[in-house]
């Protein structure tokens, strides 16, 4: 028995991938699980793992040479499913340096500015033929993922500084891919925006009690306190959960919201799956567990795919406000500010309160601006009374 190794498809806007390198030869054994190969797609270097045992019969894309999503790649021989423990892999032989190829370095997908202390999220099924795992950097649980990434010195000595880039410079294939999204989803996507600045008063007295309660062993964020009102909003608004293919609006039954991170060479949106099914403390603890594959190297591509809702958080930054790119095919996504101490009236006399000013970018297509008002007035009334959000899913 035979089975054909495909290209798999590793996030929304791949086409085709380029193989860095094979970690096995031809006739070499192969266990289910084992990384078979380096690939470099548009959003990072992924491993591509073995979905079933086997032996290497056949290599169809050399070193260096690309394939399109689909294409077959090689050929396992003997294929049968097992989960014992091959021996680890002989080092593969060198092979000649190939011009513009570089070892895998931590890089990744496409989206806007990022999250407050977000984290990341699920998955879809990848493509037949074999399980893919991503290399990216990703903020620790307890700093600001939106921070850009930072050279660490030896402590007590001075960081030399970067050279300055001068001249012409080669973007990845991660920028040229966000540069291509982005500049699409401005030029066919008529966007519009609507602000509004919340009260996150009451949302900072309960993060406080969360965050002392012995009972939540979870660390409670404002990002995860924000995705769980999306996702009540959400399922109230399913226009704003919607997407546009070919004319029409295609509705969608799961609440996938991506969150924003930052990773070495840009911005990733990991998707939480099913957000409509996930309680606080399981937001909490599925962004933890992304995080934790995203420190490890092993954030898989397909997990950047699927999102029906982005938020974007810079609330790390002494940002008040900002307007944040449409993903396509997504309706909408929120882009959040900073929470401070600001002015307000209440009951007619001046106050103090911790606001947080939130811009949701709309697709004029799909919605309107008074829809798009009304989703952001009712999620703006749960994160000022949030006592809903602790409130698990029926």
């Amino acid at each position: 028995m035979s089975i054909e190794i495909t290209m798999p498809k590793l996030s929304d806007t791949m086409e085709e991938g380029t193989i860095l390198r094979w970690l096995k030869r031809v006739g070499e054994p192969v266990a289910k699980g084992e990384v078979l190969a380096e690939v470099e797609t548009d959003k990072a270097d992924m491993e591509l793992e073995a979905e079933q045992g086997g032996t290497l019969g056949e290599i169809r894309v050399k070193e260096g040479d690309s394939a399109a999503v689909g294409a077959v790649i090689a050929v396992l021989t003997d294929a049968r499913s097992t989960t014992a423990a091959a021996p680890p892999p002989a080092a593969a032989p060198p092979t000649a340096a190939t011009p513009g190829l570089q070892p895998p370095k931590p890089s990744a997908p496409v989206p806007p500015p990022s999250t407050q202390s977000a984290k990341s999220a699920a998955a879809p099924p990848s493509a037949p033929g074999g399980a893919a795992r991503k290399r990216t950097i990703a903020p620790s649980p307890g700093s600001a993922p939106l921070a850009p990434p930072t050279t660490r010195g030896t402590p007590g000595r001075a960081t030399q500084p970067q050279p300055t880039p001068r001249g012409r410079q080669e973007e990845s294939k991660l920028r040229r891919a966000v540069a291509k999204q982005m500049a699409e989803a401005k030029r066919d996507i008529p966007h519009f925006y609507v602000t509004a600045e919340v009260d996150m008063s009451d949302a900072s007295r309960l993060r406080a009690q969360l965050t002392a309660s012995e009972t939540v062993p979870e660390r409670i964020t404002y990002t995860h306190l924000i995705i769980r009102a999306l996702a009540l909003t959400l399922a109230r608004h399913p226009r704003v959960n919607a997407s546009w293919s070919a004319g029409g609006i295609v509705y969608h039954d799961d609440i996938n919201i991506g969150v924003a991170v930052a990773v070495e060479d840009g911005l990733v949106a990991p998707v939480l799956r099913g957000c409509q099914h996930l309680s606080l403390r399981q937001i909490a603890r599925t962004t933890a567990e992304l995080v934790e594959k995203a420190q490890a190297g092993r954030f898989a591509g397909d997990e950047l795919t699927g999102g029906t809702f982005t938020v974007s958080n810079m609330g790390m930054l002494d940002i008040e406000e900002f307007s944040a790119v449409l993903i396509p095919p997504q309706a909408a996504i929120l882009a959040v500010g900073s929470i401070k101490d600001r002015p307000i009236v209440r009951d007619g006399h001046l106050a103090v309160a911790r606001t947080m000013r939130a811009t949701l970018s709309v697709d004029h297509r799909i919605l309107n601006g008074v829809e798009a008002g009304r989703f952001l007035e009712e999620l703006k009334g749960l994160l000022e009374k949030p006592a809903l959000l602790v409130i698990g899913p029926e």
